[in-house]
């Protein structure tokens, strides 16, 4: 997977990439919007650097909300990321989204507002000779509690119980569920092991059921930026949003696929 650290698209730059050169699909996700971004950004920014480029497809692969719910209050939260999806699709962009853990509630409203076809648990992608598996990826992970609650917030009780409540009350939980996850994982001592050695929770039995009949397996839900052989199967992980930082991948009509690194400070 080559490396390509976007220095932007100044004139030059973008001069220089031919219609033949340019991606045909954009795969990024993991980005974790709270809502109170102004439109500095870096997704944001992101977005609007796609608006400059010829139409293509984006794929996001799940976990774009801190959470998402089916409710007015939460479309107004993250208006500004929704107008620019929206806006992409207006241009003539293909959208993608593969459901996260952050928008397994995720419906009709969220499709609306995006214009994205909304895909779970996998969405296959072609890109001439490859064919590549996006997934969120955290069905790739041995977690057996996450896994509980994940198959306890897509259940038809779960369901009821949203439809019983009004809106605040389901921020309310949401708010105190992400507030309690956090906590957890800020008492965790933070690692001091280079990304390349650092040790996930894959499940090997998992990736390679996801990988049947695909060439390559794009997940996110792990915050790790790589690609490795896991099982025989090619995984690459996308990279996650921190700070000022994006990661995404550009796919190419040869099969190629590179891995963008940016900084948008």
């Amino acid at each position: 997977m080559a490396q390509a650290h976007d220095p932007g698209d100044s004139a030059p730059h973008a001069a220089r990439r031919t219609p033949d050169a340019l991606p045909i699909v954009y795969i990024a996700g993991d980005v974790h919007l709270h809502g109170d971004e102004g439109d500095g950004a870096p997704f944001l920014r992101f977005l609007d650097l796609l608006g400059q480029r010829p139409p293509a497809r984006l794929v996001l692969l799940g976990d774009l909300f801190e959470y998402w719910l089916e409710t007015g209050a939460a479309a107004s939260r993250y208006a500004l990321a929704l107008e620019r999806l929206r806006g992409l699709k207006d241009a003539g962009w293909r959208l993608d989204l593969v459901r996260g853990n952050r928008e397994l509630a995720g419906g009709r409203l969220l499709a609306a507002r995006t214009g994205c076809a909304m895909h779970w648990p996998k969405l296959d992608v072609e890109l001439g000779p490859a064919r590549v598996r996006v997934v969120h990826g955290d069905r790739l992970c041995h977690d057996p509690g996450y896994h509980f609650f994940s198959a306890w917030i897509r259940s038809f009780w779960h369901r009821s119980w949203q439809d019983l409540h009004p809106a605040f009350v389901q921020d309310a939980v949401a708010r105190g569920l992400r507030r309690r996850s956090r906590s957890k994982q800020l008492a965790r001592p933070r690692s001091t092991v280079a990304p390349a050695k650092r040790r996930v929770f894959i499940d090997r039995r998992r990736v390679q059921g996801a990988a049947r009949g695909v060439d390559t397996v794009v997940a996110g839900h792990i915050h790790e930026s790589w690609r490795r052989e896991i099982g025989g199967v090619d995984l690459i992980l996308v990279g996650d949003w921190p700070g000022t930082i994006g990661h995404w991948l550009e796919g190419h009509a040869d099969g190629r696929i590179e891995c963008v690194e940016r900084d948008f400070a």
